[in-house]
């Protein structure tokens, strides 16, 4: 297609090439969730865009089912059972919002969110009822079974909830940004080409793998107007901003504190369900159950099997866990650092970086990140449970304070630290690799 200019020459359409494609490394797409890119507009049309995420929800059918499974590697109960599916259910509504951002879905996600908290919730209160014992002390003991029902309905619903609050907090942390103004356009396109050139210089032999734009090109891109670039409703004078390290610091640690937080709620409401049942307080703080977020723990030595009835939903009462670690406790990690790995992969679109220098840059940002998720995921329970848990055995007519429970020792407490970081790294790194690997 050709145009006239003012002064009589011909111009070529084809030939003026396009900034739009110059997008810098680690920094927010340009186009929103859902958006069509007009460069690649054949491949986007035909991805769905505002169905229901159904393959989203059946990852967390089978990440919820192998580990419901891996809780019966013990035949006693581990401490992570009864509150699993509530401190994962952050970091479930935030991988449902991570994996539609990655296909373009519209939307955070809330009802498929809602669905697979309740599916982990309905896991582990089958992986709970099939410990041994468990459903024949059951048809038994009639006392126990509003404890043990009211417990995990209160399980299944703040699973869903903190499921539905985890996709809507992924969804609103990871938005794009408002665009620029459009006198700052310029200044982000010199800051790029100026990174770029240093990276040119740095790694001999990749000049060709980054764009780059021509003095005669970037003349004629300023001399053309906007209403001669194409004719598609585009923004061409506005740009969204790179966001800054503390943005993403603040974001991951406010993730982090949030399966924290939801088992600090869902103790108060299993105090309450205590009372109304008429049931005696445990022997130790309900917010023991912040224990499940820690892998390594001081084991302990008797086999309370014949109490598997109790173990299965009284938070507080199991005084430690039959092995020194517990498998349950790596699920919370998993989901919550694949679900930032998919909206950092929305995000800084690593599946196409600029370079393979711009990718390592990409790739060690990224897995730093998953390492300050998993610190941010531990440390607070960690710190928590290390100074110790006050026990008292409430009787009707007496009070016995009970000897301080040490659940941890520096040993447990540093592996502590080390494995949450792990995981979420190990998951990163996967991820990013899974992804490379399928991009063309």
């Amino acid at each position: 297609m050709q145009q006239d200019s003012p002064d009589g020459a011909t111009t070529t359409r084809e030939e003026t090439p396009d900034t739009r494609a110059v997008e810098p490394v680690l920094t927010v797409s340009k186009l929103t969730a859902g958006a069509v890119d007009p460069n690649s507009s054949t491949i986007l049309a035909s991805q769905p865009v505002g169905r229901f995420d159904w393959p989203a929800v059946g990852v967390i059918v089978i990440i919820g089912a192998v580990f419901a499974v891996l809780a019966h590697l013990s035949a006693q109960p581990f401490t992570s059972l009864v509150p699993a599916a509530v401190l994962s259910a952050t970091g479930c509504g935030l991988l449902i919002t991570g994996l539609r951002k990655l296909r373009t879905f519209k939307g955070a996600g809330i009802l498929e969110a809602a669905l697979s908290g309740l599916l982990l919730a309905l896991f582990q209160f089958v992986s709970a009822l099939s410990f041994p014992g468990v459903t024949r002390g059951l048809s038994i003991d009639q006392a126990s079974q509003a404890g043990f029902f009211s417990t995990w309905g209160l399980v299944a619903i703040f699973a869903t909830l903190f499921s539905m609050i985890g996709a809507a907090l992924g969804h609103l942390i990871f938005a794009p940004l408002r665009p620029l103004p459009a006198r700052a356009r310029r200044n982000v396109e010199l800051a790029t080409r100026a990174g770029t050139g240093h990276e040119e210089e740095s790694v001999p032999g990749q000049e060709a793998d980054l764009p780059g734009l021509s003095t005669s090109e970037d003349e004629r891109v300023e001399s053309e107007e906007p209403d001669h670039l194409d004719g598609m409703e585009t923004a061409p004078d506005e740009v969204q901003p790179a966001r800054s390290r503390m943005s993403y610091i603040i974001s991951i640690v406010l993730l982090g504190l949030a399966p924290f937080l939801a088992g600090y709620v869902f103790a108060a409401a299993f105090d309450v369900a205590l009372a109304f049942n008429r049931y005696d307080p445990g022997p130790f703080p309900t917010l023991r159950l912040l224990s499940g977020l820690l892998p390594w723990q001081v084991p302990l030595s008797f086999n309370l099997q014949s109490l598997n009835l109790i173990l299965a939903w009284r938070i507080p009462f199991l005084p430690g866990n039959p092995a020194a670690f517990d498998m349950q406790t790596i699920e919370p990690f998993l989901l919550n650092a694949a679900g930032l790995s998919c909206t950092l992969l929305a995000l800084f679109r690593l599946e196409n970086p600029a370079g393979q220098a711009a990718l390592k840059l990409a790739r060690r940002n990224a897995l730093l990140m998953e390492a300050l998720l998993g610190l941010a995921l531990v440390l607070p329970a960690n710190l928590w449970i290390a100074f110790g848990l006050h026990g008292l055995l409430q009787l009707p007519n007496v009070a016995v304070l009970l000897r301080t429970l040490q659940l941890l020792n520096p040993l447990t407490f540093t592996l502590n630290l080390i494995t949450a970081p792990l995981v979420s790294v190990i998951t990163g790194t996967v991820i990013f690799s899974t992804r490379r690997k399928r991009t063309p």
